[in-house]
């Protein structure tokens, strides 16, 4: 799909509703979290890095598990997401909140035994330096878990919307697994490939299930528009025509999912794991 906008001003621009939503998306991805925190198994005293944050919910966990002794760095490339972070983050005396681009991460060599980062790889054009950067930034055995969205055919919980925006001209340019897409690390293979020759270590991929449970197709469609930077100013700049348009095909596509509670939409998640 076509890019509206740089990475950071996309992001900040979908902060707010990062904030309204956070507690919906962390119930709905508990998993997935669960196994990253277990991948990385940050320790009292633990340096800990944490890349492409968002509005920095996890922030507390960090803080809780590195212990008086440990710290954490919250960061995010987008200003207006720091911001929310910062905020949800204040009271948290070994926690910092700072703007950090993954690809060129303004830390010292060796600074950290613990980088983790949800959901973020998949959006840098060059996800093999982003990674060297994770191994530069990282002590000698120091950990790395990382979390991308597996293959299209595994997320029908966002296929159904951004096909429906494709379909009905709202965005162009293909589906999203080039460069820089939401899906363009979505095989196993190739996200080990590229950690391997970042020069990390006894890599391993996960898939993780996920599973989003919404009322309606309605609810769905508004909540992952105004959530996904690279669609949020595609759909509000969309006419009433398309977006009404757009509602009908994401219904279609998301129709053999429905249930008695609504809509249960899958999703698979990869976690890659690995040391220095």
């Amino acid at each position: 799909m076509t890019a509206t906008g740089t990475p950071a001003t996309e992001w900040s621009a979908v902060a707010t509703a990062w904030d309204d939503n956070v507690d919906y998306v962390e119930t709905h991805t508990t998993e997935a979290t669960n196994a990253l925190l277990a991948g990385v198994a940050v320790r009292a005293g633990d340096r800990v890095l944490e890349l492409a944050a968002g509005p920095g919910a996890l922030g507390a966990t960090w803080s809780q598990l590195a212990g008086p002794t440990g710290s954490v760095v919250v960061s995010d490339i987008a200003p207006g997401m720091v911001e929310v972070a910062r905020r949800r983050n204040a009271t948290l005396t070994n926690v910092d909140v700072t703007v950090l681009d993954l690809s060129a991460i303004d830390q010292p060599a060796h600074s950290f035994d613990v980088v983790a980062c949800r959901m973020g790889l998949m959006f840098t054009l060059d996800p093999e330096q982003a990674l060297t950067e994770i191994h530069r930034v990282l002590r000698p055995g120091g950990r790395l878990g990382a979390m991308t969205w597996a293959g299209m055919e595994h997320n029908p919980w966002m296929t159904c919307v951004g096909m429906a925006a494709m379909i009905n001209g709202v965005v162009t340019g293909g589906p999203p697994i080039g460069p820089g897409g939401i899906f363009s690390l979505g095989e196993p293979t190739v996200v080990e490939t590229l950690a391997k020759n970042a020069g990390f270590l006894d890599v391993a991929v996960d898939e993780i299930p996920t599973t989003f449970r919404v009322d309606n197709i309605d609810t769905h469609l508004e909540r992952v528009s105004s959530l996904a930077g690279p669609l949020a100013a595609a759909f509000h700049a969309a006419t009433s025509d398309q977006l009404a348009a757009v509602r009908r095909t994401a219904a279609d596509l998301a129709a053999p999912y429905s249930s008695a509670e609504g809509l249960v939409l899958p999703g698979r998640a990869l976690l890659v794991t690995a040391h220095t």
